[in-house]
């Protein structure tokens, strides 16, 4: 189907993260005319406690595919425990965060999105099947915490466990998702008015 493309998790280099605690591997991204992050999915291993990346100017929405992950911000702020069961947390990307594995390793689903240019949202789609709404003005993605069939109009996806399908924005061919597992639901979107690239 047009506008559409299979994003596979084994093409996805590893990118170690410098303090040694993990791994990222990154999905898709966009960056701006000044070759900065417009917009970045990414799929983290977090296997030690440890600070996370400062992000001026980036808004971030974290959910939790495997594992059970505790943040800290400075400043006071109570600390959230994020789990896949639990809502994707939203934080700013330019706050001072760490975050510790509560239990064993974690990997999560990470969306950075350029403040004032762009807004995300990360959507959880629960096991078994769904057909979520379309959004033609959003760039879209579903990622697959395990295995699942996406019918897109006539065309059907096979994903395997953190393979992911890309949506043109414009899309709005009927969607249909039978999962194992829990999928992840991307939606970026411009906002009115910002420079986009």
């Amino acid at each position: 189907m047009s506008g559409v493309r299979l994003l596979p998790s084994a093409s996805r280099p590893a990118q170690a993260w410098k303090n040694g605690g993990g791994v990222t591997r990154e999905v898709a991204r966009q960056d701006n005319g000044a070759g900065d992050i417009l917009w970045r999915v990414s799929i983290a291993e977090v296997r030690e406690a440890g600070p996370f990346s400062h992000f001026p100017g980036i808004d971030r929405v974290l959910a939790v595919l495997d594992g059970r992950l505790l943040l800290d911000f400075d400043g006071g702020a109570a600390s959230v425990l994020v789990t896949p069961d639990t809502a994707p947390h939203a934080f700013p990307g330019d706050v001072p965060v760490s975050g510790t594995p509560d239990g064993g390793p974690v990997t999560d689903l990470n969306l950075m999105v350029r403040r004032g240019a762009v807004r995300g949202a990360l959507h959880r789609l629960p096991p078994g099947s769904s057909s979520p709404s379309p959004n033609p003005t959003a760039t879209r993605m579903l990622v697959a915490a395990g295995e699942a069939q996406v019918t897109c109009g006539d065309e059907t996806y096979t994903l395997g466990r953190l393979d992911a399908l890309s949506f043109a924005p414009g899309a709005t061919a009927p969607v249909l998702v039978h999962a194992a597992a829990a999928c992840w639901l991307v939606d970026i979107v411009p906002l009115a008015g910002a420079d986009q690239p």
